[in-house]
C-alpha cells in the first residue's frame, strides 16, 4: 500500500507516517520542515504552492491512500475571533488560503498521480466547527467559515471527479482534538479524556479511511466514523 502524507512534520502528520509505517505500508512524506528521524521517504518543500509541488511531482509514486494535514487555527499574530468586532481581513485572508485555497489547490496540482481506475482515498483533516449546522456557540469566525469553505470545495470536487476516478473517495475528516501546536492554547478548560494523543488520532483517522469506499466520496466525517452535518 502507498501512502501519501501531506503536511507530515506536524504532531498529527508525524504520528501518521509512524503509524502507516508499522502497518507496513510504504510511505511518501511532504513537509516544510526537516525530515525527522521517523520512517518514510521524506520529500523536504519550500511550501505547498503549484511550483513546489510541479517541481517533486516526478517523485511521487501513485498513492493508495493520500492525507493532507494542512490547517492554521492561530499564529504569533492572531488568535481566534470571539467576537465579531475582532474580524479583520488580515486573518481572514491568512486563514482561507491556508484551510481552504491551498488543500484544493494541492488536490488540483496532485490529480496527474490518483488513479483513474483503482480504490484511492484522499483525507483532508477539517474540523467539526466547520459545520454550519452544528454550530450553536459561535465565535472563532475565519477558522470555522474557513473548514466550512473546505468542506464545501472538496464536495463539489467529489461531483465533477465521480465521472473522471470513478473510484476516489474525497473526504473530509475531523480528528477531535489533538494534543499538538495548534490545539495548545485552548487545552486549559478541556475535560482530560476530550485530548487525544497524535497516535490516538492518527489510528482512528485511518480506521475512518479504511471504510470509505468511492459512493462516500464528499462525505464529511467525525474521528468516529459517523457522517458529520454540512
Amino acid at each position: 500500500m502507498q501512502v501519501l502524507i501531506i503536511g507530515a512534520g506536524g504532531g498529527v502528520g508525524r504520528a501518521l507516517v509512524q503509524y502507516y509505517h508499522d502497518q507496513g505500508a510504504t510511505v511518501q512524506a511532504l513537509s516544510r520542515q526537516q525530515p525527522p528521524h521517523l520512517p518514510g521517504h521524506w520529500i523536504q518543500v519550500t511550501d505547498y504552492t503549484e511550483t513546489s509541488l510541479q517541481r517533486i511531482l516526478p517523485q511521487l509514486k501513485q498513492p493508495d491512500i493520500v492525507i493532507s494535514t494542512l490547517g492554521i487555527l492561530h499564529t504569533d499574530d492572531f488568535m481566534p475571533e470571539k467576537r465579531l468586532a475582532d474580524v479583520n481581513w488580515q486573518q481572514l485572508q491568512q486563514t482561507f488560503y491556508v484551510n481552504a485555497a491551498l488543500p484544493i489547490l494541492l488536490l488540483q496540482q496532485l490529480l496527474p498521480i490518483l488513479p483513474k481506475k483503482q480504490a484511492c482515498v484522499w483525507a483532508q483533516l477539517s474540523a467539526k466547527v466547520g459545520s454550519i449546522t452544528d454550530n450553536y456557540l459561535g465565535g472563532w469566525y475565519s477558522y470555522r467559515s474557513s473548514k466550512a469553505a473546505l468542506n464545501m470545495l472538496l464536495k463539489t470536487a467529489s461531483v465533477e471527479l465521480k465521472r473522471t476516478h470513478k473510484q476516489l473517495c474525497l473526504a473530509a475528516i475531523h480528528p477531535g482534538t489533538t494534543d499538538t501546536a495548534l490545539s495548545a492554547p485552548f487545552q486549559q478548560r478541556l475535560p482530560a479524556d476530550k485530548l487525544y494523543t497524535p497516535a490516538q488520532s492518527a489510528e482512528r483517522i485511518a480506521a475512518v479511511i479504511n471504510q470509505l469506499t468511492a459512493e462516500d466520496s464528499g462525505g464529511f466525517w467525525h474521528w468516529d466514523g459517523s457522517p458529520l452535518p454540512y
